[in-house]
């Protein structure tokens, strides 16, 4: 899997929705996820006060549980109904860019990635992260390298950029980021 999937925070007072981001917020870290989890979400949906935001924010964490339960058409349908929400909202597309790369659709990967980038979102490096291994698999390694230093850039600490930007540069006769004096 890609380097993960993005929860969106619910502000509103809805014990069920906030439960629902709490969960998806652990799945998009871990993979892992509940039937229990899922049905708080549902709960939420159904029977929540929800603003839109929140409402929007509930559609996606959902389908964060359903994509760590590789419920893939339920997942894409939860994505689906938060594009048909206005404003539209990047951990949207950064989550089905995630769909897409799960179904090696690379391409669509690319330009989903490449739609939650234009719109903004909480974490880009992840975004960046995701569209580097992408472009990888489609063997655009300049995309990739250009990727994995913006996602490097935008947040350092994090290990797992630099460490494929390394691999990538080894492979395609680069010198290594890691061992450059």
């Amino acid at each position: 899997m890609s380097a993960g999937a993005q929860s969106m925070t619910v502000l509103g007072a809805d014990s069920y929705a906030r439960d629902c981001y709490a969960a998806a917020s652990v799945t998009a870290r871990r993979h892992f996820t509940s039937r229990e989890a899922i049905s708080d979400c549902t709960h939420a949906l159904e029977y929540g006060q929800l603003s839109l935001r929140d409402l929007l924010a509930t559609f996606v964490n959902r389908g964060i549980l359903y994509m760590a339960a590789k419920d893939y058409e339920r997942a894409a349908k939860d994505f689906e109904a938060a594009v048909k929400l206005n404003p539209p909202s990047g951990e949207v597309f950064v989550n089905r860019g995630n769909l897409s790369f799960l179904s090696d659709a690379y391409p669509d990967a690319i330009n989903e990635y490449t739609r939650a980038l234009e719109l903004g979102l909480d974490k880009n490096h992840i975004a960046y992260y995701n569209r580097a291994i992408a472009y990888e698999r489609v063997r655009n390694f300049d995309g990739a390298e250009a990727d994995y230093r913006r996602a490097i850039e935008l947040k350092p600490q994090w290990f797992m950029p630099q460490a494929r930007l390394d691999s990538l540069l080894r492979a395609v006769g680069k010198p290594s980021v890691y061992f450059q004096n």
